[in-house]
C-alpha cells in the first residue's frame, strides 16, 4: 500500500463517477433543473457535498434503507448526519406526529405533551430546566447568550476544530499560533474572532486552565468526544479536569451531546456521569422533525425566569419553537427510538463494523486508523487516533499530501464515497462516518465492509 499513486486513484474515481452518473440520469437531470430555481441547484446549499458530481433526488426511505428516484437502493448509513438517528419514518415517530398534525401543528401554546418531555429530560439528563428550540444550532446561540447574561462575561471558550453548527462565535480555528475565522467562512460577525472567542486545543488541560485563569470566559462549549475532524476521544481524567477548571474559574460548561447521543440514551453525559450546567440535544431528538432541546442548572434557569419573557428571546428561537408536532415527535422518540434497548442492539452491530474495518486496515498495512463512540464509526488516513483537532492537519495515507491536493475531500475520500454508493451504500458525506440505526442490521454491515474491501484490493 506504500505504493499507492495518485493516478491510480483518478483513474478509479473517474470509473466510478462514470458509473455514478449513468445509473441516475434522473437525479442528474433534476439537479440541472434545480440549478434554476435553488442557489447551487439544491434547496439547502450543503447538500452538494454529496460526492459523484450532483445528490440524489430521494424517493423514499425507511429505517435504514433510501431509495433515489431512479430506482437505486442503499444501505443509508449516513442517517441524516445523525438527524435519523432513530431510523426514517419510524413507526411510532410518524404516527405521533401525524396524530398531532391533525391537531394543530403549532399554536405559540404548550400541550399536555411537553410536561412529559420535560420530566423526562431531567430524568435522563440530569438538569432540572428545559426549553425547546428548532435546531441544534440556535439552541447553542440561546445557550452562550444566557451563559453571558448570567456570568455578566462577554468570551466563550471553544475547542480547535470543534463544530458546533452555524454559530458564529465557534466559526474559527487556531492554524499555527493565529486565530482566524474558519477558512470560507461566510460574512463574520466580527473581523477578530479573538473578541469573542479563546480556543484551545482539546485534551490539552494546562492550556485550558491558561485560558480559563483571567475569570473572563463566560462558558466553555464542548462535545463529550471531538466528532467534527473524525473521532477524538478525551484522555483519561480530562473530563473530571475540564468541570474542576470551570467550577474553581466560575465558567460555565455546556456540553453538546448532538453528535455523541450515539453513544447512549443519554449521549456520553449519561454514559460517562458528566455534570454540565448546560446541555444541547438537537437532529435526532424528535425522529428527524426539526427540534432541539436545551437545559440548563438551577442558577442559571432562575436567573432567566427573572427575564421579561418577550426579551427572552431577541437574537434566537421564534414562534415555531417548542410547537406542538415537535414535541410530539421527540415524546415519541424518547419513548420508542433514544432507548436502552435499542442501543444495546446497535452498538454490538457498531463493535462489529469497528472490528471488520480494523482487520481490513491491518491486513492490508493501511496505515490507517478507525474508532467508534456507540453507534458511530469511522475511519481516517492517519497511523494513529488524534489527540487534538489541529492533529488531524496531516490526514493523509503515507504523508502523500499530493493524493489529498484539496484537503479532506481529496480523491481517495471522493472515490470511497462514490465506490460505496455504487455499491449500495451512503456514507456521511465529509467524512468516512457510519451510523448503525435501530433498523441496521448485520447485512447492512456486511454489505458495506464488503464495499470496502473491494476497493482497497483495486487501490491496493
Amino acid at each position: 500500500m506504500g505504493q499507492i499513486s495518485r493516478e491510480r486513484i483518478i483513474s478509479l474515481l473517474a470509473r466510478e463517477e462514470e458509473r455514478f452518473a449513468a445509473d441516475r440520469p434522473k437525479s442528474q437531470q433534476m439537479f440541472e433543473r434545480a440549478k434554476n430555481c435553488y442557489v447551487g441547484g439544491t434547496p439547502m446549499s450543503w447538500m452538494r457535498i454529496w460526492m459523484g458530481g450532483f445528490p440524489v433526488f430521494v424517493e423514499k426511505a425507511e429505517g435504514a434503507t433510501l431509495w433515489d428516484i431512479d430506482g437505486n437502493k442503499y444501505v443509508d448509513l449516513c442517517l441524516g448526519d445523525t438527524g435519523a438517528l432513530c431510523g426514517h419514518a419510524h413507526p411510532e415517530v410518524t404516527a405521533a406526529l401525524s396524530e398531532q398534525f391533525g391537531k394543530g401543528i403549532t399554536h405559540m401554546l404548550p400541550t399536555e405533551d411537553s410536561l412529559w418531555v420535560g420530566e423526562e429530560l431531567t430524568r435522563r439528563f440530569g438538569l432540572p430546566y428545559w426549553q425547546i428550540l428548532m435546531t441544534a444550532s440556535d439552541a447553542n446561540r440561546m445557550a452562550l447568550k444566557a451563559a453571558r447574561e448570567v456570568t455578566g462575561r462577554k468570551l466563550i471558550l471553544t475547542f480547535n476544530f470543534s463544530y458546533h453548527g452555524s454559530v458564529d462565535e465557534t466559526l474559527c480555528v487556531s492554524l499555527m499560533g493565529n486565530m482566524m475565522h474558519i477558512p470560507g467562512a461566510m460574512g463574520p460577525i466580527v473581523a477578530n474572532p479573538a473578541s469573542t472567542t479563546r480556543i484551545v486545543e482539546f485534551n490539552d488541560v494546562a492550556a485550558l486552565e491558561k485560558a480559563l485563569e483571567p475569570r473572563d470566559i463566560a462558558c466553555v462549549i464542548t462535545e463529550p468526544v471531538m466528532t467534527n475532524v473524525g473521532i477524538i476521544y478525551p484522555d483519561p481524567g480530562y473530563h473530571e479536569a475540564l468541570r474542576e477548571i470551570t467550577k474553581k474559574t466560575g465558567t460555565l460548561l455546556l456540553i453538546d451531546e448532538t453528535h455523541c447521543i450515539c453513544g447512549g440514551p443519554a449521549g456520553m453525559t449519561g454514559e460517562w456521569g458528566l455534570k454540565p450546567d448546560i446541555l444541547v440535544l438537537g437532529k435526532p431528538v424528535a425522529g428527524g422533525f426539526p427540534a432541539a432541546v436545551l437545559g440548563f442548572n438551577e442558577a442559571i434557569a432562575r436567573k432567566l425566569a427573572s427575564r421579561i419573557p418577550w426579551h427572552m428571546f431577541f437574537g434566537f428561537g421564534g414562534t415555531l419553537s417548542g410547537n406542538a408536532a415537535a414535541v410530539a415527535g421527540i415524546k415519541a422518540s424518547l419513548t420508542h427510538a433514544l432507548t436502552r434497548e435499542n442501543f444495546d442492539r446497535m452498538i454490538p452491530l457498531a463493535r462489529q463494523m469497528e472490528n471488520g474495518i480494523a482487520e481490513l486496515i491491518e491486513e492490508f498495512e493501511l496505515g490507517w486508523y478507525v474508532a467508534r463512540i456507540g453507534c458511530r464509526v469511522e475511519f481516517r488516513f492517519l497511523p494513529d487516533p488524534p489527540r487534538k483537532g489541529s492533529d488531524t492537519l496531516n490526514d493523509a495515507p503515507y504523508n502523500a499530501v499530493d493524493i489529498f491536493n484539496d484537503g479532506l475531500s481529496g480523491p481517495l475520500e471522493k472515490l470511497i464515497h462514490v465506490y460505496c454508493a455504487n455499491r449500495g451504500v451512503l456514507l456521511t458525506p465529509v467524512h468516512e462516518m457510519a451510523l448503525v440505526g435501530p433498523a441496521t442490521t448485520i447485512e447492512d454491515v456486511k454489505l458495506y465492509l464488503s464495499a470496502l474491501r473491494e476497493l482497497i484490493e483495486e487501490i491496493a
